[in-house]
């Protein structure tokens, strides 16, 4: 018998099974249509029942039961499916029943022209207790029509949401999914929709759902989706499994939301995360090489308060971090004799989060002035924030009483340059002037004109040795005590860091800054981008700061390569290696001036400087 009405896929299914009951009847309860498994269990088979009113193959209560249903559907025009309890004709048992789902056949007008009951055999054990025989399903089923009502509702979400069937293919997806994919309804049916998913996405999204689909258990997936501006987003698929009021599963419905943001937030506090224990590490790393050099480091917060101290701080100044946190260093360490000028300085850089470097005097927990180099760096974060501040002081009062020393010496050679300059220069003049007045006087005595001439160059000869002595005091007086340093400057144009360790290449960069503060610093991390640049770049006056341990190739392959480029300038090794062995290895490559372990401090910059004092290679 043919099924008399529009009809979807699951209907058929279930008019085909053994274990569905379903038949159809006119608005006059008169039967339309049924299947082969009602025609046995009423054991009508062979008959004709179509135009057969139900009064006839059901029992008076049953089909009571079943126009009753009839009436309210037509007075109360409702198409909320209904569940009707009727007795098992082949059984005798008193608790055994067929439990029919009654809905309403509309036609495409939404008129009623039938309706439909579609049964499954259920013991009275598994019905609820005092269960009367019509009972509205009040949603906790869907059925055709609902389903159709949940088309008509989801197209007025703005959220997206989607329906398959209960082969789990897509059959409808509502206005917003099309809106947001830029694709008609075609184009995602069965499994279009998939097209849009990124590729990389796209087997864990199917492995999932057909996981959930082989249970029948509700999903979450998260995965990228493509926009009609060709755009990808992430997006969040929610479905859940749905049953008719006879408990078959007829497919899933669920949404579809935009999670970019989210998404991206979660990312970035992922990376932030990383980030945060990135940054332990190397500031476990910062700490364990500040404690190790033998200047001052001071770590403030954005208000310039301090936060951390290296050992040397507490030795120099007798106050350690439990005292010092939290205060700021100028509040603690200035005294009298701190100029007014150099805390301007200070201030001002700090309110305009420059660098500053400025020599100043403060004074220890114990009275004692100190005088430092004080070189303060301003801490930024990727949008420009400031972070902190990064104090690095040497102590430079030793230079200071040098320097007070050598003023006075200065002072001194001056005086006797005046003595030299004024008083003997004075007393030959008039020497020499007596001899040439002499030499011009008519005097027969030949052997005392001989005299004279030898007396003459004598006083010459004085005269220029006390004009040389003159001129080598003046220029002493004049010239740099830190000649050296100034020559280094002139000479080079460039200081290169080799090394793979970023935390390590910062804090040398800034102790070459505190020595030389105008040097320019480029910094590799890598072997062959150094090289790369040094080819490119061969006629700068450089010098080379080389550690030897790296991640694939190391200094010795940076040296092998270095020595091919005939380049002049000398190359430094600095490395944490003390085997003698690297030592040794080092002295065959011509350009290796020095060998320094690790870690450089600026005293030891400062007598490199020079290039003099280190321990060069082969010595």
């Amino acid at each position: 018998m043919r099924y008399p009405y529009s009809v979807e896929r699951k209907l058929l299914d279930q008019i085909s099974a053994n274990d569905h009951f379903v038949f159809t009847t006119d608005l006059e309860a008169n039967i339309t249509f049924c299947n082969d498994a009602f025609q046995r269990v009423y054991q009508i088979v062979g008959e004709s029942v179509v135009g057969v009113n139900i009064d006839s193959l059901f029992n008076a209560a049953d089909a009571g039961i079943i126009k009753d249903a009839i009436h309210q559907a037509l007075l109360t025009k409702s198409s909320v499916p209904l569940i009707l309890k009727l007795k098992h004709p082949g059984l005798n048992t008193s608790d055994s029943f067929i439990q029919y789902e009654f809905t309403v056949v509309n036609d495409r007008r939404s008129y009623p022209v039938a309706f439909l009951l579609v049964g499954k055999t259920a013991a009275a054990s598994i019905l609820q207790t005092n269960t009367p025989s019509v009972v509205s399903t009040g949603g906790t089923g869907i059925s055709g029509q609902n389903r159709e009502w949940f088309r008509e509702i989801a197209d007025y979400m703005r959220e997206m949401m989607w329906m398959s069937d209960h082969q789990h293919q897509i059959n409808f997806v509502n206005k917003a999914w099309l809106k947001f994919r830029g694709v008609s309804l075609e184009n995602e049916s069965g499994n279009g929709w998939m097209d849009g998913i990124y590729s990389e996405d796209k087997y864990k999204v199917t492995e999932e759902q057909n996981m959930a689909y082989q249970s029948k258990l509700e999903y979450t997936i998260q995965f990228r989706y493509r926009k009609f501006d060709a755009t990808y987003r992430w997006v969040e698929m929610q479905g859940s499994p749905m049953y008719t009021h006879l408990g078959d599963f007829v497919g899933y419905a669920g949404t579809l939301q935009d999670i970019t943001n989210m998404k991206e937030l979660q990312l970035q506090m992922n990376r932030q995360k990383e980030m945060l224990e990135v940054s332990k590490v190397e500031f476990a790393k910062f700490t364990k090489i500040a404690q190790r050099i033998n200047v001052v480091i001071i770590l403030c917060d954005p208000g310039y308060r301090i936060t951390w101290v290296n050992d040397s701080f507490v030795k120099l100044t007798g106050f350690p971090l439990r005292e010092v946190n939290g205060k700021e260093p100028i509040a603690i360490l200035a005294g009298s004799e701190t100029a007014s000028d150099s805390l301007s300085k200070l201030r001002q850089a700090i309110d305009q989060g420059k660098s500053l470097r400025t020599e100043i005097v403060f004074y220890a927990k114990n009275g004692n002035k100190i005088w430092l180099d004080l070189k303060m760096e301003t801490l930024f974060d990727k949008q420009g924030n400031i972070i902190g501040y990064l104090t690095i002081q040497n102590d430079i009062t030793k230079k200071k009483m040098t320097e007070k020393d050598v003023e006075e010496q200065m002072a001194h050679l001056k005086q006797i340059s005046d003595i030299a300059s004024f008083e003997l220069r004075h007393e030959f003049s008039k020497i020499l002037q007596i001899l040439q007045t002499a030499k011009f006087q008519q005097n027969t005595l030949q052997g005392y004109q001989q005299i004279l001439l030898d007396i003459e160059s004598s006083a010459n000869t004085m005269n220029q040795a006390i004009l040389k002595i003159s001129d080598e005091v003046s220029f002493a007086s004049t010239s740099n005590i830190a000649l050296n340093k100034f020559l280094l400057n002139q000479a080079i144009e460039e200081i290169i860091l080799v090394d793979d360790d970023h935390m390590i290449n910062k804090l040398n960069s800034v102790i070459i800054r505190n020595v030389i503060p105008n040097m320019t610093v480029t910094v590799f991390d890598n072997i062959d981008d150094a090289i790369t640049y040094l080819q490119g770049n061969p006629t700068l006056k450089r010098k080379i700061f080389l550690d030897l341990n790296f991640m694939g190739r190391n200094g010795w392959d940076f040296l092998e390569e270095y020595e091919k480029m005939n380049q002049p300038w000398p190359v430094i090794i600095l490395t944490s290696s003390i085997d003698h062995n690297d030592y040794e290895k080092s002295k065959k490559y011509s350009n290796v001036t020095h060998f320094i372990t690790k870690p450089l401090t600026v005293p030891q910059f400062e007598e490199l400087s020079a290039l003099d004092e280190a321990s060069p290679v082969g010595n």
